[in-house]
C-alpha cells in the first residue's frame, strides 16, 4: 500500500508540474497578444537603442496609467534633447529650432517599432508566428518569436518578449536572408507604480497649439490607384498638396506591421530612368509612366516596391 501511495503521489505531482508548465508556456500568438496588452496597461520605464546599419539612437520612454488616462514621455538621451509628451489622447512634440505642436493621437509612435501595436489576429492571414524558445535580454528572460511573412513581398521580425511582464525587450527587422535592417533593444527596464509621479511633471508642461489634421478623404479628381498590393495592405491615408505650382498626390498604405507611401506627380520635361535606393529597412523606387512620376518610399523589398509602382493604374 505504501508503494502504491508513493507512486500515486509522484504521479499526481508530475501531472501538477506538467499542468503548471503547460499553462506558463504560452503559444507564439498568446505571447504576442500579451506584449500589446502590456505596452498599454503597465506602468514602466525603459531605456533603449534604435539601430540601423548606418545609425544608432538612444531613448528613454516612460508610460503611466492614472485615473483611466494614459501619460507617456519619450526623450532622446544623446545630442540635443528632443521630447514627446502624451496626455491621454494629445501628443505634444518639443524639438530644437522647431515650433512645438500638438496632435490628436492615442499613443507615441516615434522610435517605437510597429510590432508593439500590431493586431496579430489580422496579421495571421499574411504571417506565421513561430516560437523559437527562450533567450535573455537586458538581464531578463524572454520568449523568442519569429514573425514570418507567407510571401516574398515583405520583411520578417524576430521579437523577444519578457516572459514575466510581456514587454518587448528586443525587436529585429530582418530581410529574407536574415540580414539585420533595424533593431529595437531595451537596455534597462523598470516596472513601478511610483512612476505615477511623472504625471505631475507632464501636467505642468504648457500644451503647444493643436494642429488640425487634413481630412482623410480621397479627392474626386484623383486619376490613379494601386493596381496591386501585397495581401493585407490597404490605404490608410490619401493627401494632395501643391508645391511650387505642382500637384503631388500621396497615399499611405499599411498591413499593420509595415508601411509605405506612393507619391504621384507630373513627370515634366526631364524624364528620368527608373531609380532605386536602399537604406536599411527603407526602399525608394521611382519610375515614369504615362507622363507621371511614381515614387515608392517604404519598408518593403525592392522587388515588391517595383511591382507596386509598375502596376499603378491610371484612369
Amino acid at each position: 500500500m505504501k508503494k502504491i501511495a508513493l507512486k500515486f503521489t509522484a504521479l499526481s505531482l508530475s501531472l501538477l508540474l506538467s499542468s503548471i508548465a503547460s499553462a506558463e508556456d504560452l503559444s507564439a500568438k498568446q505571447s504576442l497578444d500579451k506584449m500589446t496588452q502590456a505596452l498599454d496597461n503597465l506602468n514602466y520605464e525603459i531605456a533603449f537603442v534604435q539601430t540601423t546599419p548606418s545609425n544608432m539612437d538612444s531613448f528613454r520612454y516612460r508610460h503611466i496609467k492614472k485615473d483611466n488616462k494614459t501619460y507617456a514621455q519619450l526623450v532622446t538621451l544623446d545630442g540635443r534633447q528632443q521630447e514627446i509628451i502624451q496626455r491621454d489622447n494629445l501628443v505634444s512634440y518639443f524639438q530644437p529650432n522647431t515650433q512645438a505642436f500638438t496632435l490628436n493621437s492615442g499613443n507615441i509612435v516615434d522610435a517605437m517599432p510597429a510590432v508593439v501595436r500590431a493586431d496579430f489576429d489580422k496579421l495571421s492571414s499574411a504571417y506565421d508566428f513561430i516560437k523559437l524558445g527562450k533567450d535573455r535580454v537586458a538581464g531578463r528572460f524572454a520568449d523568442t518569436i519569429r514573425i514570418v511573412p507567407k510571401d516574398d513581398f515583405r520583411y520578417q521580425y524576430l521579437v523577444f518578449v519578457d516572459e514575466e511582464n510581456g514587454l518587448l525587450l528586443r525587436g529585429d527587422m530582418l530581410d529574407s536572408e536574415g540580414k539585420l535592417l533595424d533593431q529595437f533593444r531595451v537596455v534597462t527596464l523598470y516596472i513601478d507604480d511610483r512612476l505615477r509621479g511623472l504625471t505631475e511633471y507632464i501636467n505642468k508642461v504648457s500644451m503647444p497649439p493643436l494642429l488640425k489634421e487634413s481630412k482623410n478623404e480621397q479627392s474626386s479628381d484623383i486619376t490613379w490607384s494601386a493596381g496591386w498590393l501585397p495581401q493585407g495592405f490597404s490605404l490608410i491615408r490619401y493627401t494632395q498638396e501643391t508645391l511650387e505650382n505642382e500637384v503631388i498626390d500621396s497615399a499611405l498604405y499599411s498591413d499593420g506591421l509595415f508601411t509605405f507611401t506612393l507619391f504621384v506627380s507630373n513627370a515634366g520635361s526631364n524624364v528620368l530612368p527608373e531609380n532605386t535606393w536602399k537604406q536599411g529597412a527603407y526602399t525608394i523606387y521611382s519610375e515614369v509612366r504615362s507622363g507621371k512620376e511614381i515614387t515608392f518610399i517604404g519598408q518593403l523589398p525592392i522587388a515588391a516596391a517595383k511591382r507596386i509602382v509598375q502596376e499603378v493604374k491610371f484612369r
